[in-house]
């Protein structure tokens, strides 16, 4: 029987929505349509082949606890909750609260999908159709691979990836300490809005307010402002200058694998009393079963239980330290029933581990789980098979393409940065002429002026000498006048002539003297004149070469503009390749350059970290410092990560392990 169907009946059909990290999905089934087929359509849908990574998650109707969808089961088999009236976007009541989220979960479903939505078949929704019968699955990650940056091969499942881990550190899900999640935040935003310096220099507006962008708990532990929050995550924004978004999305997953709960699935269990069943009569061990089963509710949780894609592990209530660690190669298999899962090791046939989880439903996901990341990690030892080799081959050619376009854009805009360096440099050279001409011209102005007044004055003193001169020739007329009617006042006046003969003598060169000064006043005054003519004439043709850089300068940002709008991630299509002109000296120097530039942004990186990381732990609040925070300064105060955490709980032979369960 299709899955589709264009008949209206109600009891026949359902609309189905699913829920990515990202997207909201509608479809219309048939009663009869099992999982696989949904899933199945799912991936086709958004373009995933790495199915295997993912599941669909639906609320459970009668424990409201969120389970995996069985594929091979019909889909209305399974205990999901069905809602009635008509299409609406209502999400399932609190689907993100603590309270609905047990501690045993994968993880949380998204918490609010885009608004994007899309509807399959066509038909589904026309004509005002309204559906009775709704369906709300959430489409997550339901195993981790073991290298996270080699074996995703398509762009959508690291896309996928990245928001899901994103979301489990914001939700806690996941523990971060808050100098790491003050660094996941910053590739966050490089990756959602490119190199801060383009953010920062175009006209809109960044409000880091509405970004979610760290844990609550970064907040409540640390005694540091939002603001300086934000200040120190733009600094380490800045260092991720030149990334892709892609590889922006795979720094943060690189990061956040080496966190010690990535990738885990946790559940609380409690452990068989005796352990060992080999070691036992039948007879007891059917006692002992009825009695742990009797009173398996009044039973607290003894330990933890992780699963991931390496193997199980076993804690006691650190779940950031392992007591005891079985690789997938070290477990034969995996078996439940009821509440009570038995895991079965390889070699010795006795060699068995039993414990209880507090449902039998707990105990079928600790199975699923199980099986399926066991399966993958056999998948992986294995010789590829043709389609994973052509997913390969396919991507491999798609980041070649991708690396070469991307290499073209880096090289324009090395190239469009140095012409704008250079026209900037010129500008500045032009500006700084335009300045000394203008100090010059000022100075001409100021020298012309005080010569002028100079040639004044040497004028008036000049005309007062002369006023000067003809009263004293008077002064000589009436004295020869008075001398012709005294013979003995002659004499007198004879002195007197010749000492005002030689005074107008005095002044006639004094006169003379100055007419002269004032001309070659009047002469230089000229000159000034015409050398500040020049100058105008200089800063004329100086300003219109500065109009012609600014021209140049708007050509250059058009280019540049039309190079980042080609990087876009909403371009359509990439611009055609033309290979740019370059000698091969050039090009080493700009890889030089870029390597160079790649080596100090790291250590700028590395210093701004482990600045941030002395802020933190001197502003901490010790009294809302939690128990994993505590653990987690242990593990750093011995010098353990979650690597050698694995190595020491793993340490040993798989029956000195399983002794050291047995005394957990």
């Amino acid at each position: 029987m299709p899955v589709f169907s264009s008949s209206k009946k109600k009891t026949d059909e359902y609309c189905c929505k699913i829920f990515t990290m990202d997207a909201e999905l509608q479809f219309t089934i048939e009663a009869t349509a099992k999982g696989h087929t949904l899933f199945s359509l799912v991936c086709q849908t958004i373009g995933l082949r790495e199915h295997w990574y993912f599941g669909l998650k639906f609320l459970d109707k009668i424990s409201n606890e969120w389970i995996w969808l069985q594929m091979n089961r019909t889909i209305l088999s399974q205990p999901i909750q069905i809602q009635s009236n008509t299409i609406s976007s209502k999400r399932p009541e609190s689907p993100n609260s603590t309270e609905n989220f047990k501690l045993h979960l994968l993880r949380s479903p998204p918490t609010s999908p885009s608004t994007s939505t899309l509807s399959l078949p066509s038909s589904s929704t026309s004509g005002g159709q309204q559906y009775i019968n709704i369906l709300e699955l959430y489409f997550v990650v339901k195993f981790y691979p073991e290298e996270i940056t080699n074996e995703l091969i398509q762009d959508i499942t690291r896309h996928l990836f990245y928001l899901q881990v994103k979301q489990d550190i914001l939700n806690m899900d996941i523990y971060c300490p808050p100098d790491t999640a003050a660094h996941l935040a910053s590739l966050a935003l490089h990756a959602k809005f490119g190199d801060y310096d383009q953010i920062s220099s175009s006209s809109e507006s960044l409000n880091l307010e509405s970004e979610a962008l760290l844990p609550l708990s970064c907040f409540q532990k640390v005694d540091i402002s939002r603001s300086d929050w934000f200040n120190r995550i733009i600094a380490l924004w800045r260092t991720h200058a030149s990334l892709t978004r892609e590889e922006s999305e795979m720094a943060y997953l690189k990061h956040a694998q080496d966190l010690d709960m990535f990738g885990l699935s946790f559940f609380e269990i409690s452990k068989m009393q005796g352990g060992n069943k080999s070691n036992l009569s039948s007879s007891q061990q059917q006692q002992q079963q009825q009695q742990q089963q009797s009173d398996q509710s009044s039973i607290a949780a003894e330990l933890w239980l992780g699963i991931d894609s390496l193997g199980i592990r076993f804690y006691k209530k650190n779940k950031l330290r392992p007591e005891v660690f079985f690789s997938w190669s070290d477990i034969k298999s995996v078996t439940a029933h009821d509440k009570k899962v038995i895991l079965n090791m390889t070699g010795d046939k006795n060699a068995t581990f039993a414990f209880y989880s507090a449902k039998s439903s707990v105990s079928k996901e600790i199975l699923d789980l199980a099986t399926g990341n066991h399966e993958l990690y056999m998948r992986r030892r294995r010789e590829q098979s043709i389609e994973i080799q052509q997913m390969r081959y396919f991507e491999e050619q798609q980041q070649k393409e991708k690396h070469r376009i991307v290499t073209r854009e880096r090289q324009l805009r090395l190239q469009a940065e140095k012409e704008r360096n250079e026209i900037e440099r010129k500008f500045n050279e032009y500006q700084q002429q335009m300045k000394d001409i203008h100090d010059t011209l000022l100075k001409y102005q100021e020298a012309a002026e005080l010569l002028a007044r100079k040639a004044h004055v040497s004028s008036e003193e000049a005309r007062l000498q002369a006023e000067k001169a003809l009263e004293i020739e008077a002064q000589l007329e009436r004295c020869k006048y008075e001398i012709s009617r005294n013979e003995e006042e002659k004499r007198l006046y004879a002195r007197q002539i010749s000492e005002c003969e030689q005074i107008i003598s005095t002044l006639v060169n004094d006169s003379v003297k100055s007419r002269k000064e004032a001309e070659e006043l009047k002469i230089e005054v000229a000159t000034w004149r015409v050398a500040e003519a020049a100058a105008r004439e200089k800063l004329l043709s100086i300003t219109q070469i500065n109009q012609s850089i600014a021209a140049t300068n708007a050509v250059t940002q058009a280019q540049q503009n039309l190079v980042q709008s080609s990087s876009s991630p909403r371009a359509l299509s990439p611009p055609p390749y033309r290979p740019i002109l370059k000698n091969q000296e050039s090009n080493q120097t700009d890889e030089r350059a870029l390597l160079i530039e790649k080596q100090s942004k790291q250590a700028q990186l590395a210093l701004q970290l482990q600045d941030l990381k002395n802020v933190i732990q001197s502003k901490k609040i010790e009294e809302r410092q939690t128990f994993l925070d505590k653990a987690y300064e242990e593990n750093l105060a011995v010098g353990d990560n979650k690597y050698s955490t694995i190595q020491k709980a793993s340490s040993g032979t798989a029956s000195k392990r399983m002794a050291m369960l047995q005394d957990l």
